[in-house]
This record gives C-alpha cells, sequence and structure tokens, in this order.
C-alpha cells in the first residue's frame, strides 16, 4: 500500500511558529533593539512576541521585519495597498492562521489590547527611548536525552532566489548493527533565515541523499515535525522506536523565501538519541481515517469514518496523536469510544484545520478490540477540478496518526490498515 504523509507543519509541526506571507510576527523573543520609533508597550510586545522571527533579520521564512516604526509603516509584501501594521493586528485575532502561531503562546488580551489601541490611534510613533528590552533564546527545548547520531543531507541544499516556498527531501542511511531503539530527537536547524519547518520518516527504503525537491511520495512512517516555537520528542521510558541493520531516513525541509535572497544554502537535519539498553516496547504509527476521498469541483465534503477495532487487533497502549489532512481540509477529529461505552477519548482534533500547525499532542489511552474508533474529516475545494486522495499537497489526505506501543507484529499488518479498513458515511 502506498500511503503518504506529506506535510508542512508549522509546522508546527509546526506547529508552524513563523510562516505566513503577511508579514506579521510570531515566535518568542528576539532582537532586544531598543524601540526605533515605536512606543515602549508596542515594542515590548512585539519583541516579546514577534522579533524570534521578525528581527532585524527575519528568520525562518518571515518575510519582513518588525523592528522599527518604519518597518511597520512599510507596505505588505502580500497586500502592497496595506500596511503592515494593519495586518499584524488582523493576524493577532485570526483564530485560523493566528500569529503567534502554536506551539507559541498567543497573545494574552492586555498584549492584544496594546496592539489594537495603538493601531487605533493610526499607530504613531513614539518619542521615549525604551531601551533593551530583553532579548533570549530561540524557543528549542534542550533533550533530556545525549544525542548519538545525527541526521544531515550529503550536501547542502541552495535556495533559488526565484522560488519563493520549496519542499525539500534528502535521504540518510544509518548503519547501526544490533537493535537499538531510538529514545528521541530533536531538529538541527542550520539556516534559520529560509528554514519554515522539517519533517523526520523512518522509511523502508533507502532514498536519495543529495537535497532534492519533493512534492510528495512515499515517505514512510513520520516520527517528528518541527516548526519555530517547536521542540523535539522524547518517548516514554517503557517504549522506542526500533532500528536493527541499515536504518533509512528521509528528512523534508520547508524553505521559505519570501525576501527574494540569493546564495541562501541549508543543510538542517536532525540529532537522535539512540540507546542499545533495550527498553520494553517498540514503539510505532499507525493512523485511522480514510483514502476514500472525492471533493467535488467548487463543492464540500465532510465524512465520518469508523472502524470497530477486530478481535485479532492485539491491545495497544497510545502515546500520542496527530491529524493531518492537505489544504483544503476544514475539519479533522478522531474520537476513541471504550467498547460497551464510558468516556470518549480525544485522540486528535483541528478545528478549525490549519494545514501549517500540525503537532504531537500526548494522548496516554489504552487501545483495544471492541472499541469504536470514528475520524471526521471535512472539505472545502474552490478549483474546478474534483480532488481525491493522494500524495501530493494539492490532492487531499484524512489520516488520526497515532503513536503506540507494543508495535503490532502480524504479518498482514502495515501502518495504514485501520484507515483502509475503516468505513465512511456523510456527517449528519
Amino acid at each position: 500500500m502506498r500511503v503518504l504523509m506529506s506535510f508542512v507543519a508549522a509546522l508546527p509541526l509546526f506547529a508552524l511558529a513563523c510562516g505566513g506571507d503577511s508579514g506579521d510576527g510570531a515566535g518568542d523573543t528576539g532582537s532586544g533593539a531598543a524601540s526605533a520609533g515605536l512606543p515602549c508597550d508596542v515594542d515590548a510586545v512585539l519583541e516579546k512576541s514577534c522579533r524570534s522571527c521578525h528581527g532585524d533579520a527575519p528568520k525562518y521564512g518571515a518575510p519582513s521585519p518588525l523592528v522599527t516604526h518604519a518597518d511597520l509603516q512599510a507596505a505588505s509584501l502580500s497586500d502592497p495597498s496595506r500596511k503592515l501594521f494593519e495586518l499584524v493586528r488582523e493576524r493577532i485575532h485570526d483564530e485560523v492562521r493566528p500569529m503567534p502561531p502554536a506551539p507559541a503562546s498567543p497573545l494574552d488580551g492586555a498584549s492584544a489590547k496594546v496592539i489594537d489601541d495603538w493601531v487605533a490611534a493610526g499607530a504613531k510613533a513614539g518619542s521615549e527611548s525604551c531601551g533593551d528590552t530583553g532579548g533570549g533564546d530561540e524557543d528549542v527545548p534542550a533533550l533530556g536525552c545525549t544525542p548519538d547520531m545525527t541526521i544531515a543531507p550529503a550536501a547542502p541544499y541552495e535556495m533559488p532566489k526565484e522560488v519563493e516556498d520549496e519542499y525539500v527531501c534528502y535521504g540518510v542511511d544509518l548503519e547501526v548493527g544490533s537493535k537499538r531503539h531510538i529514545i528521541g530527537h530533536a531538529p538541527r536547524v542550520d539556516n534559520s533565515t529560509i528554514v519554515h519547518h522539517m519533517l523526520l520518516f523512518l522509511a523502508d527504503a533507502a532514498y536519495p541523499s543529495t537535497p532534492q525537491p519533493c512534492a510528495g511520495g512515499n515517505m514512510g512512517r513520520l516520527m517528528g515535525v518541527w516548526a519555530p516555537g517547536g521542540g523535539g520528542i522524547e518517548l516514554p521510558e517503557e517504549a522506542g522506536f526500533a532500528i536493527e541493520g541499515t536504518a533509512h531516513f528521509v528528512v523534508q525541509v520547508h524553505y521559505s523565501n519570501l525576501m527574494g535572497l540569493s546564495g541562501e544554502k541549508d543543510a538542517s537535519g536532525y540529532a537522535l538519541c539512540t540507546t542499545d539498553q533495550l527498553r520494553a516496547n517498540d514503539a510505532d504509527i499507525l493512523a485511522f481515517g480514510t483514502n476514500q476521498i472525492a471533493i467535488p469541483p467548487n463543492g464540500t465534503q465532510d465524512v465520518t469514518c469508523g472502524l470497530t477495532i477486530p478481535s485479532y487487533f492485539p491491545s495497544v497502549t497510545t502515546i500520542s496523536g496527530m491529524p493531518h489532512m492537505h489544504k483544503l481540509g476544514t475539519h479533522i477529529s478522531t474520537t476513541l469510544t471504550p467498547e460497551g461505552g464510558g468516556t470518549a477519548v480525544d485522540l486528535g482534533t483541528a478545528d478549525p484545520w490549519n494545514f501549517d500547525l500540525q503537532e504531537w499532542t500526548s494522548v496516554r489511552t489504552t487501545l483495544k478490540p471492541g472499541d469504536h474508533v470514528e475520524t471526521r474529516c471535512a472539505w472545502a475545494n474552490p478549483t474546478p477540478q474534483q480532488v481525491t486522495f493522494g500524495e501530493d499537497t494539492s490532492d487531499e489526505m484524512c489520516f488520526g496518526f497515532v503513536m503506540y506501543y507494543p508495535r503490532i507484529e502480524h504479518p498482514q499488518w502495515v501502518w495504514g490498515l485501520p484507515a483502509v479498513m475503516s468505513s465512511c458515511t456523510p456527517t449528519p
């Protein structure tokens, strides 16, 4: 079965903390610059919540700085008829594409009011000197484990000046010999100016080691999603992802070069924590949902797909969940109802769905035979063509990914089998 997990994340992920084409802000702390003509309260909000991406030298694909009064008065790159301060105010209240986006915390009420009041009063310059507002490190927490393996491309990728947005993939084969467990991983961001988010897959076969544009493809099992504001992943002490012999990995990087910079190169990847002190369980990933997707031209589709776990399915413990669709999605949710009733468990919900905000969420529960799992997916298609299931981001998906242990070892098992076995009906 050829079923891909083809993403963006903001990320994040991704969680995807500093993208967007509006030039508004995201992130946590940053340049520590003086106000440069901004009122001190406005400067403090931007410094705390925006400038890790929108600093003097914008990072993570952010198109514009938000440092000086002149920066905020400039025309937006996405809509030159509007000034940047107008879009900043708009995006801090946007529930679909918020800034700062998850996993960064949204502006609190007091901070949002500072921006609202300043814009309502005409976004005027300030005359006071605010001094240094603090600054800080980017929000990528350190792992509790010590990385011992590195995933990196054979050569850096150079982003074309004329390309604003690109997905690039490369593969790495690691010779590990006898069985080991991956117990954690964290991103290694080489060029924060253009890296928007990254995905890590554990693949069944080798992939070219030189970075190359990729719109899709059978990458394998998703292990990690990272975007600015997010961190690494550490598995619970009773489980780890098993690798043995030659382990095949694929990294997909989303680059954003809205500023049209030339000569930007990147060799970002991942650091892995592995151990030969094997844990009690092998971890793995499965997917609920469906591949039966047919969204009519200029229309919508809303389906609920259910599966009662069959008797031959072993009882497993869930670790975390992550919903996944592509760019036409509007809603996705996966819910577990225990056999015989009881309290339903949310295995991952995104309502409204945002392609740029994908992340693993901790879900610790038991999944066993007789339990019923439903995944609801809804899409809106503004194009004149029918859109069906597929691996490119112009196609669509409906997957509720679940990380779990112990790994299912049945010879006929593949990670997407629960989605294939599900029965779908129109959502009432």
